[in-house]
């Protein structure tokens, strides 16, 4: 049966004091009086008493024989600590550690065992300690802290065992034996218990990793300290960039321990979503032209497929490669060569998406293309775009609601394509084949077109203000002229 006891609880209300304080449970470097560096030095004594008799037994439960320290955090650049032990037969505390007098105390290379009412100190930034004094009473410990002033070490706890007596006692007697006419036996403090009490520390070190690796492995419970990355390191390997992880913790792990399910999702709506949402923030909406596309055909019973006007269009092209003296016209054919077939019909609605940030700053819309232009697939052409928010109330546009000046966005793509558009003017979403235009006196299409393509344009301002010519034509001729400009 072995023992074990922490001696600080979280609150050092047990420890004395010289230099040293507790903050936030954690055993520190009081501060320096009047700045907001710390104190230089400092030591806290803890008594640890005696094991307690029930759990005494023959196989080494009779006296602590074990000291740990547990840090709360690393050592900080420029901080030290050191652990000395005592054992005393009173009750009272003992004096304090003589840091510059050898001949007061037992180096860690000094004979063993230390005799009673002397103290021995552990080599420096030891956290796991032997207690080499002799069994005589109570145990004492003294936990020195150094520093620079910048900082100071963070202690936990302490924590003393009774322990076995080490892997020495795994060795047959005849290599234990210290005396052969006393007979006495290495219990671990001897020089081989020592040796092998090194190397099962460096065995329970090793094997505590091997124990620990399946925690190391799992998002939710692995380190994420900036001297121990482990969720970056696993970010890294779920293809992950560490640099755009989230700030909150809750939200860094569940990103790592998600990546690979999103990143089935990735280069849909779904996942531009998901990334947006995750990196900015920022709600938006993603519209995909090519959904809202349907096929026209005449049913008077389906209003929305059979609007003429409004779900009919020119083609902007030819679907497919030109034909001489058919489909082919000089300047008026978009070339399409063969592996671009029927693109001219599908491709202002086909790989376009369009993200919106309802109401959003300039800064939003940034942050949101960028994570548009990293996510969308290499064929799709994206655009963002800032948008009013959507009211459920009805309004008449000049009656009810002022048109306001258009949000600031950014856009990802051009609106026309040569290639895909072909030359000459658009209508709508189609675009006509060029044809010069008559030196008319209005500046507008051919009477041929200009019922296609709306009113006639203005005529030119010099025209507007010279007064009209004089005339004899009777007023029939007059309105002739009218309909028909020239």
């Amino acid at each position: 049966m072995s023992a074990a006891r922490w001696l600080a609880g979280g609150d050092w209300a047990a420890a004395t004091h010289l230099g040293t304080a507790a903050d936030a449970g954690d055993l520190v470097l009081a501060p320096a009086t009047g700045t907001a560096a710390r104190a230089r030095h400092g030591i806290a004594f803890v008594p640890a008493g005696l094991p307690d008799p029930a759990q005494r037994d023959t196989t080494g439960a009779d006296r602590w024989r074990r000291a740990l320290v547990r840090l709360s955090a690393p050592l900080p650049a420029g901080c030290w600590l050191r652990l000395w032990t005592r054992t005393t037969s009173t009750t009272t505390p003992p004096p304090p550690p003589p840091r510059h007098d050898a001949s007061a105390a037992d180096g860690d290379r000094s004979p063993v065992p230390t005799p009673a009412d002397r103290w021995r100190v552990a080599p420096t930034g030891a956290t796991d300690v032997r207690v080499l004094c002799a069994p005589a009473a109570a145990l004492w410990l003294a936990l020195e802290l150094g520093g620079d002033g910048t900082g100071t070490p963070r202690v936990a706890d302490l924590r003393v065992e009774t322990d076995d007596l080490g892997l020495v006692t795994r060795l047959p007697g005849v290599y234990r034996r210290l005396d052969p006419e006393t007979q006495d036996m290495d219990d671990g403090d001897g020089l081989l218990g020592r040796y092998t009490g090194l190397l099962g520390s460096r065995l329970r070190e090793t094997s505590s990793l091997l124990d620990e690796l399946p925690a190391l492995l799992n998002p939710a419970v692995t380190a994420d300290r900036p001297d121990t990355p482990w969720l970056e390191r696993l970010a890294a390997w779920v293809a992950l960039d560490p640099a755009r992880l989230p700030a909150t913790p809750a939200h860094r792990r569940e990103t790592v321990a998600t990546a690979v399910e999103r990143h089935a999702w990735r280069g849909t709506a779904r996942g531009l979503l998901d990334a947006i949402r995750r990196e900015t923030g920022v709600p938006v909406e993603v519209v995909e032209p090519l959904q809202d596309a349907v096929v026209w055909r005449l049913d008077p019973a389906a209003a929305a497929t059979s609007a003429l006007g409004l779900t009919t269009a020119l083609v902007a092209a030819d679907p497919g490669p030109p034909v001489l003296d058919r489909t082919a016209l000089l300047d008026g054919s978009a070339l399409v060569p063969p592996e671009d077939t029927g693109r001219p019909l599908h491709a202002h609605r086909a790989h376009r998406v369009c993200v919106h940030v309802p109401d959003g700053t300039p800064e939003q819309v940034r942050a949101v293309d960028a994570v548009v232009r990293r996510e969308r697939p290499a064929h799709v052409l994206a655009r963002t775009r800032a948008t009013r928010p959507r009211t459920a109330v009805p309004s008449v546009v000049g009656r009810d609601h002022l048109p306001d000046a258009p949000v600031p966005g950014l856009a990802d793509d051009v609106s026309y394509d040569a290639r895909v558009d072909g030359p000459g003017r658009r209508i709508g979403t189609a675009r006509l084949p060029g044809m010069p235009v008559s030196p008319t006196a209005s500046g507008g299409l051919p009477a041929s077109s200009a019922a296609t393509a709306g009113p006639p344009a203005s005529p030119p301002a010099t025209a507007a203000t010279e007064p009209p010519p004089a005339t004899a034509d009777p007023p029939e001729s007059s309105a002739a002229a009218k309909g028909n400009p020239r």
